[in-house]
């Protein structure tokens, strides 16, 4: 019988179910050993302990009754953690994807939780947290990681101790704090596949003894692109007459270009002052800069126009025939209205007959599907190459800066975090994939952010009760703009989206745990949030033959202008919105002996609303409400053998109203032209349930050897969910993987005083990841559309082999080497009528040597 990564996930949460309950009644006897043996155990060495900060203050892993999920800067190293979306990974219920819009930024999905696109007016679902200080935009963030400590992965709805609230998780990624006394550094340099190239330096420099230190920590990562542009000297660009890009038109033959690129820096430095003895203040910098032709796009699928009668009085009953277009449509709710498709305009373009009457419309459509689905088919049987008419690019800097101070005080600790960021960002994307000149995008964003929080930890009564309360304080402001080009040759007009923000955000925030016998814990923790945000829309259709401007909100007259403007003032228009809620969690952790933790908890998760950025008419410029999260959990920490098994558990259901989701909308066309363009709005679906098992384990073999596993199980589900065009309850949950688990193999010893072998094979594994909400299986179109939008089951496998000579290092690793190359984001822009894809990065292997002193 053939096992599937569904059963194997499903044995693997199974399996360590069953342990927990062996294991607990084994452990729970263990507790009248006598005291000799106790005190033998107590010398044995055991797994690592982890300490995190889940809780504000440093604690071990196990003594938390939350689910977190940790790695310290070593094991990021051993398992190859190149860049912050592979910890995903290795991580229970984590899926991180880079932006459709731009390779620099990332979205983060957690237990089903998931924000669906990059817009300075979203918020995301699971809040990251870089040295203590939240970052609102996830531009920079898809980075090669820089002298990390540690990165915590928190789990479920956060407001109760962190600067902003929540529905979905955190992630904390702490870097390594100046060392006082020790004068100390690390060079590492890597060579791979596709030239790959990565020189990283640290060094931590005592300045004034127990007093003052510097750390200075700096990355160079360079790599040829690994994809071939191959397209005809004939294909032309679809940017004439658009002279607002950040970049192009690219002029001559893109064929032969290679994309896929790497070209980044990154430096940090932070200064710690110890200025008194219980007063430690740090200072922090850190830039990072990227200039990359990535990420190529391939064309899936080119699809037949249909139209569709919306309304859930049209929908056939169970069993019935459907019949797509029909006068009156039996097909259940397909969502998209589809008059005309990329398809058409390619045949047109290309010698079609003119769409002019019924047969010539048939005749250049089925030549424009020949065309784009032929070009997908060669793509698909050779993933090194692209045909892409336009140049790509990403373009990414930001600057960072922060102070934080940690007072000392008698009841424990007191603490100032600041932090200031700015992003500057352009990503011009070929965005349906094929040399034919069907839909360019670019985006721009400038936006600024500055934060404070004041927070306290300690306890009181003799230890009996610890507590966290804090203050909150953030402000943001900037541009976010971009561009949409579909079909120039028909479509003579650019539609342009341009929001200036103006947001602020408030919380207060306290939380406290009291034992109310040794054993028995009680926690709760209250929030109130309040955020107001101000969005100035100047969105506008730019005719580039005339150079007249017509804007989308406002009623003005049609303009003509010198030269394109992408924000013209002629279309300002604003609003403002403010968005609050109390938030709370509560909970219960009962120790059933020294080993082992059992706990339960309820929390409310808030995620504030805000403004369409992208509104392509005055009746879109509407708001959308705050998404609220209540999650209730129940959790197994545990460890057995003198601390030789690690066995932790958490089973949870999460009920989310007024979830936020982003839909890709045809726009209506800008006469002469009767071509649509697009533009992506966002609303509340309704209400979803999310219920889920998370499961880690390791185990410490023998001396040296580590086997761990860890899996997840999540079932998402909508209980409502409808718009204007019907029904959608039945739709799929977009970068949701319902199955999901790793395997992990480590082993180190030391062969002797100068020599130590360290060794990690790990296989990471997941489900299927529908990437469109759509899921219409009525027919052979509509089947077609699904597969092409799922992303398949996929498993990569890793290997690293290290050896250290004294205070010399060197080591060989390889990433997806049995080079899986599958499709694993893909876009509908069902208006146009095409699906789009982004494949798995392909095998890379290559050697690092590193010098320390």
């Amino acid at each position: 019988m053939k096992t599937t990564g569904t059963t194997l996930a499903v044995r693997l949460l199974a399996g360590t179910a069953a342990a927990a309950i062996a294991l607990s009644a084994g452990a729970v006897s263990a507790q009248d050993a006598p005291a000799e043996e106790s005190a033998a155990k107590d010398e044995q060495e055991g797994l690592n302990v982890i300490i995190v900060t889940a809780r504000k203050v440093n604690e071990n892993l196990q003594d938390v009754p939350v689910a977190v999920t940790a790695f310290s800067g070593d094991e990021l190293v051993n398992r190859n953690v190149q860049i912050v979306a592979d910890i995903a990974a290795f991580t229970p219920g984590l899926a991180i994807r880079q932006g459709q819009s731009t390779p620099s930024a990332v979205t983060i999905s957690l237990r089903g939780q998931v924000q669906t696109d990059i817009l300075a007016t979203l918020d995301p679902s699971v809040g990251t947290y870089v040295d203590g200080v939240y970052w609102a935009r996830a531009y920079g963030l898809n980075t090669n990681l820089l002298d990390v400590q540690s990165i915590q992965v928190l789990k479920g709805p956060q407001g109760t101790l962190f600067g902003r609230n929540t529905t979905g998780g955190a992630l904390l990624i702490n870097s390594n704090d100046p060392d006082l006394n020790d004068f100390s550094g690390r060079v590492s340099a890597s060579y791979g596949r596709f030239n790959e190239f990565e020189a990283i330096g640290v060094l931590n420099v005592p300045i004034v003894s127990d007093r003052v230190a510097l750390r200075v920590a700096a990355s160079r990562t360079t790599r040829d692109g690994y994809t071939l542009n191959v397209l005809p000297d004939t294909a032309t660009t679809a940017l004439v007459g658009n002279s607002i890009v950040a970049r192009g038109p690219f002029t001559g033959s893109q064929n032969g270009l290679r994309f896929d690129n790497r070209d980044r820096w990154n430096a940090r430095a932070k200064l710690s002052v110890q200025a008194t003895d219980n007063l430690n203040i740090t200072f922090s910098g850190e830039i990072y800069d990227a200039d990359e032709t990535a990420p190529s796009r391939n064309i899936r699928l080119a699809l037949p126009g249909y139209t569709a009668n919306f309304g859930a009085a049209n929908i056939a009953p169970p069993g019935a025939s459907c019949t797509p277009g029909a006068a009156t449509n039996s097909c259940p709710n397909t969502t998209f209205a589809v008059g005309g498709t990329a398809a058409l305009f390619v045949g047109f373009t290309n010698g079609g007959p003119p769409p002019t009457s019924g047969a010539n419309a048939a005749a250049s459509t089925a030549l424009g599907i020949s065309l784009l689905n032929g070009q997908a088919a060669t793509l698909d049987a050779n993933p090194l190459t692209t045909a892409n008419n336009e140049q790509p690019y990403a373009v990414a800097r930001t600057y960072t800066a922060g102070m934080t101070a940690s007072l000392a005080v008698p009841w424990g600790e007191a603490k100032l975090i600041t932090g200031w960021r700015q992003i500057r960002t352009a990503t011009g994307l070929d965005l349906e994939g094929s040399q034919f000149p069907v839909h360019f995008t670019e985006g721009q964003q400038e936006i600024e952010q500055q934060s404070l929080e004041l927070q306290t930890t300690g306890t009181a009564f003799d230890g009996a009760l610890d507590f966290a309360a804090g203050l909150y304080a953030f402000h943001e402001s900037g541009s976010d703009q971009s561009i949409s080009v579909t079909v120039p040759a028909l479509n003579g007009a650019t539609s342009q989206f341009f929001g200036l923000i103006d947001n602020d955000s408030m919380g207060f925030y306290a939380q406290a745990s009291y034992s109310l016998t040794d054993a028995l814990t009680i926690t709760g923790g209250l929030r109130y949030s309040v955020d107001d945000k101000e969005l100035e829309t100047r969105n506008n259709n730019y005719l580039r033959a005339s150079r007249t401007t017509i804007c989308a909100i406002v009623p003005v007259a049609p303009f003509v202008v010198a030269q394109q403007i992408s924000g013209p003032e002629q279309c300002a228009f604003s609003g403002r919105d403010s968005f609050s809620a109390w938030t709370y969690t509560a909970g219960l952790d009962y120790r059933v002996s020294d080993d082992i933790l059992l706990y339960a908890k309820t929390a409310k998760g808030f995620r504030s609303g805000g403004q369409n950025l992208r509104a392509p008419n005055s009746a879109a410029f509407l708001p959308f409400e705050p998404e609220i999260a209540y999650s209730y959990e129940v959790g197994l920490k545990s460890e057995f053998f003198d601390r030789r098994v690690r066995l932790n558990l958490a089973a949870y259901t999460s009920d989310v109203d007024n979830i936020q989701r982003s839909t890709l909308i045809a726009t209506p066309p800008i006469p002469p032209s009767t071509v649509p363009g697009t533009a992506t709005i966002l609303g509340n679906a309704g209400k979803a349930r999310f219920r889920g098992v998370e499961a880690e384990l390791a185990v410490l073999v023998t001396e040296g050897l580590t086997l761990s596993a860890s899996g997840a199980l999540v079932d998402p589900k909508y209980i409502e969910f409808s718009d204007l065009s019907g029904d959608r309850s039945f739709e799929r949950f977009t970068g949701v993987a319902e199955e999901q688990f790793v395997l992990s193999a480590d082993y180190s010893r030391r062969l002797s005083n100068d020599i130590k072998l360290d060794v990690n094979v790990n296989y990471a594994w997941r489900g299927d990841v529908p990437t469109a909400e759509y899921n219409f299986p009525a027919n052979p179109s509509n089947q077609a559309i699904i597969d092409a939008t799922t992303a398949p089951a996929l498993g990569l496998v890793g290997a690293r082999i290290g050896i250290e000579f004294d205070n010399f290092g060197i080591a060989i690793f390889g990433r997806n080497l049995t080079n899986e190359r599958e499709y694993i984001q893909n876009l509908l822009v069902a208006p146009l009528g095409y699906i789009t894809g982004i494949r798995q990065e392909p095998r890379t292997y290559g050697v690092t040597g590193t010098f320390t002193f």
